[in-house]
């Protein structure tokens, strides 16, 4: 895993939290940016793509999911919010809470644009999704046969997760609502 996975991750979180003060008149921003609730709105992004103009989606960089109980979940950025490997922000189950100021100048504006053109397409699927709670976000992941094929699968063996290939999400239905 490279150190710019992680920070686009950061940057898509920093980007999302925008969002949220654009779209929302609540003031407590921190709670709504919960571990879960991240990594949720990190699915939708990665997954999200405009067909009709081309663009890729982001499941070349972020591409390394598992099915879990509340959905999928990136293994890599988990691992990176579990062990403190992030640089401004810190992912508590209650709470986000930013460490340092952000600085993505490492990141190339290629990256960052795509991370920007997913957002803005998230924003055209449901201009609501960035409002809604964590448990909202999962009942949306719940809905997407690449998730319900790999948990069931997990089930089967009795294991609590089972990897996701990134062409069985990219073959998903996908759903925002």
């Amino acid at each position: 895993m490279t150190e710019n996975k992680i920070l686009l991750f950061e940057y898509a979180i920093h980007k999302l939290m925008d969002w949220h003060k654009e779209t929302v008149s609540e003031s407590n921003i921190e709670s709504h940016f919960t571990r879960l609730a991240s990594l949720k709105l990190l699915f939708l992004l990665s997954a999200t793509k405009d067909l009709q103009n081309g663009d890729q989606d982001l499941l070349g960089i972020f591409d390394n999911y598992c099915a879990m109980q509340y959905g999928p979940v990136e293994v890599d950025i988990y691992a990176a919010i579990v062990y403190k490997k992030t640089s401004f922000f810190d992912f508590g189950n209650y709470a986000i809470i930013q460490k340092a100021t952000p600085d993505f100048s490492a990141l190339s504006t290629q990256l960052k644009d795509q991370v920007d053109r997913g957002i803005t397409i998230l924003k055209s699927f449901n201009p609501r999704l960035i409002s809604l709670r964590a448990s909202q976000l999962v009942n949306i992941t719940h809905k997407w046969a690449a998730w319900r094929m790999a948990i069931g699968t997990a089930e089967l063996l009795g294991r609590g997760s089972e990897k996701m290939s990134v062409e069985s999400i990219r073959n998903s239905l996908p759903f925002y609502e």
